[in-house]
């Protein structure tokens, strides 16, 4: 996000390391997602009781991992133009959502001894 800043004060840099970083943080993403992934097997194999409702996992993974990749993809495409302006803002609300998605999933973790 703050390298996408950057390139507001100075538009005529390379977008490869802006590019590179967006590889990244969807990879960072997708670890993230299969980590998560684990715990809510783990979770749901342990035949636990539901400690929270479903619409905080809901929550977690669209706002937390789903919709972030969705946003991803759209700065990539946005960079393939390339408008650098749409792309940092676009880089903003996933950080916003990704923020959002942690949060939540921190909430769970407080009630579950996987990750969520």
């Amino acid at each position: 996000m703050f390298l996408g800043h950057w390139y507001l004060n100075t538009p005529t840099m390379q977008l490869a390391p802006l590019r590179k970083l967006l590889r990244l943080m969807v990879l960072a993403i997708l670890l993230r997602a299969v980590f998560s992934g684990v715990g809510l097997a783990c979770l749901w194999s342990s035949g636990s009781p539901d400690p929270f409702p479903i619409t905080f996992l809901i929550l977690r993974w669209l706002a937390g991992i789903a919709i972030p990749l969705l946003l991803a993809w759209m700065t990539s495409k946005t960079l393939d133009i390339p408008n650098t302006q749409s792309a940092t803002g676009i880089l903003y609300v996933a950080v916003i959502m990704t923020f959002t998605g942690e949060l939540v999933a921190r909430l769970l973790s407080t009630s579950s001894r996987y990750p969520l």
